[in-house]
């Protein structure tokens, strides 16, 4: 048998609003991790993200995801686009990232699914693979959901194995899979404001970090009741 410790190499960036942070999210950034043998996963949560509106303050979900990977040291979280002014656009944090850590280190930029195939309406999108790869995961046991043709004519020449994406800096495109998970922040929202803690609890059942659930309570998030 052998057990040559694998070789890891370059940083996984999982951008979003956060709000709040919950087990599909962890999930999603742990899955990368078995496919891409990365360092670890840098988690950025947006400051001012211009296709969404009414989010909780920044404070709020950064709080909420440093008590989510408290125990995990393959997770780190960055204040980067929550201390910059203005609208957040993925470009710009990519863009600068690139030049903090210079040009070997190996960046891959994780999306799901619903922003993969959402990707063509993101501010200089073509340009992404310029300063990192994008890792997409896929909807296992879901329909093929059709993507821009435009988007597949761009991504078809810069695919790649996920395995693959340690070996460069950027420019290639790799998909990867995970097992469903039925955590999502708009139900976990809508569950905190229609029930008292202890029955929303109930319902949200491991979809939330327990410190996360508290911390909800505590600050009395999303209409959250006694």
């Amino acid at each position: 048998m052998n057990d040559a410790p694998i070789l890891r190499r370059g940083l996984g960036l999982l951008g979003g609003t956060f709000d709040p942070v919950h087990a599909g999210h962890l999930a999603l950034a742990s899955a990368v991790l078995t496919a891409i043998p990365l360092i670890r996963v840098e988690f950025f949560p947006a400051g001012d993200p211009w296709q969404k509106h009414g989010i909780s303050p920044g404070l709020h979900r950064l709080n909420m995801l440093r008590i989510a990977v408290e125990y995990e040291p393959r997770f780190r979280v960055s204040t980067a686009e929550l201390c910059r002014s203005g609208p957040t656009y993925t470009i710009d944090t990519v863009r600068s990232l690139r030049q903090e850590v210079g040009p070997a280190m190996p960046l891959v930029l994780i999306l799901g699914f619903d922003q993969w195939r959402n990707l063509t309406t993101w501010r200089s999108w073509q340009t992404l693979t310029d300063y990192v790869h994008i890792a997409w995961c896929s909807r296992a046991g879901a329909e093929p959901a059709p993507i821009d043709p435009v988007q597949t004519a761009w991504a078809e020449p810069r695919t790649a194995a996920p395995c693959d994406l340690i070996h460069s800096p950027c420019g290639r495109i790799a998909c990867f899979d995970m097992p469903p998970h039925r955590a999502s922040a708009t139900a976990v929202r809508r569950i905190m404001s229609a029930y008292p803690f202890s029955a929303a609890m109930k319902r949200l059942d491991g979809w939330l970090p327990i410190g996360v659930a508290q911390y909800i309570r505590m600050h009395r998030l999303y209409g959250s009741r006694q």
